[in-house]
């Protein structure tokens, strides 16, 4: 094995899930101290850190919760291959990135001024979009949260809005409907109007994933949410598609004498880099001198680089080599460690 290896096997076994990030944190803290960083810990515990070296900075984001199942993780190594034992995930999202920054800055002699940032309920919401952003000096940031084999460049992420409809309408004995207002009738009609699944030449998706009403088989359903997500690479259908779920609504709603409580929440900000951005172009020259094809992904999930980007900080994800994520299945090479850290270590000298 080797140092990055040896790293990774370490940080799996701290258990840090989402909102419960405080061991790592810890760790991180020890870490910091003895590599001579300053840093600082925000209200909702992001951590910030710099080598206070002279020169234009770069910063390198790495969050540090996982996903559940991810207590008592037990990393198990076999064919080059590790894999948690099949009980939980491994934890590679994104503790492989966490121990591939830390390698390289660890073992390569470098001046770069360097800032880190180490974040919180990455997978869930309520971490970096609490950050006091004037803390980093960096125009340039470095993100590896992105499950695709490595040389992999993101080079857009959508916006997100969350949607819920709350109907409220009066409750009666099946028996005489008239005497109740059934919420049920506004929210089906709301919904047979809702295009749902994959638009607009595929930039755009619509999903309705949970639906709650009623309260009994014979009694008139008084009231009802229904909660999805729209999300989009292009901000103008974004807008568009989220004014049209709530008009049809309100619309269906006033029909039917019920009353309505539309609201929007998990707001993520979408992004695009330009292929012949110099930033990208630099991180293409670094591939190349690893022996890595550029592999450019016109479209992704989201990340910290949202937020980072929607605050003035060009923010490039890059790919992490991991598999199956988010999975008790997922797993990392020993190789893509070693490779990953060689990216990081390269970046670091060169941007």
């Amino acid at each position: 094995m080797n140092k990055t290896t040896d790293l990774f096997l370490q940080l799996v076994q701290i258990d840090s899930p989402s909102g419960h990030e405080e061991k790592m944190s810890l760790w991180l803290q020890q870490w910091l101290k003895k590599h001579n960083f300053t840093f600082k810990i925000d209200k909702v515990g992001n951590i910030y850190a710099t080598n206070n070296k002279p020169g234009k900075p770069l910063l390198l984001c790495s969050h540090m919760d996982t996903v559940q199942p991810g207590i008592g993780i037990k990393p198990v190594i076999k064919g080059g291959i590790i894999k948690s034992s099949g009980n939980t995930i491994l934890g590679a999202d994104n503790k492989a990135s966490l121990a591939a920054i830390l390698t390289a800055v660890e073992t390569i002699q470098s001046d770069k001024n360097l800032e880190l940032l180490f974040t919180v309920k990455e997978e869930t919401g309520g971490g970096v979009e609490f950050f006091p952003f004037a803390w980093i000096k960096a125009k340039h940031a470095l993100i590896f949260d992105s499950s695709k084999p490595l040389g992999g460049i993101v080079l857009q992420s959508p916006y997100i809005y969350n949607f819920h409809a709350k109907l409220f309408g009066q409750a009666a004995h099946s028996s005489q409907p008239k005497k109740g207002i059934n919420t049920f009738i506004p929210a089906l009609n709301a919904l047979h109007q809702i295009k749902i699944g994959i638009l607009d030449n595929d930039e755009t998706t619509i999903n309705v994933g949970i639906i709650n009403g009623g309260t009994g088989i014979n009694i008139i359903p008084d009231e009802i949410i229904i909660s999805g997500e729209v999300r989009s690479y292009n901000n103008k259908q974004f807008k568009k598609h989220l004014n049209h779920i709530e008009e049809v609504f309100k619309k269906e709603t006033k029909k039917s004498g019920a009353k309505l409580k539309f609201m929007l929440d998990g707001y993520c900000s979408g992004y695009i880099h330009a292929k012949d951005n110099d930033f990208i172009k630099k991180i293409d020259v670094i591939n190349k001198s690893l022996s890595l094809k550029t592999i450019f992904f016109e479209h992704s999930g989201i990340s910290d680089a949202n937020v980072l980007m929607t605050h003035g900080v060009q923010t490039v994800n890059l790919t992490d080599g991991a598999k199956y994520t988010h999975t008790t299945k997922e797993e990392v090479s020993i190789h893509d460690l070693t490779l990953l850290t060689s990216i990081v270590s390269k970046c670091i000298q060169t941007l």
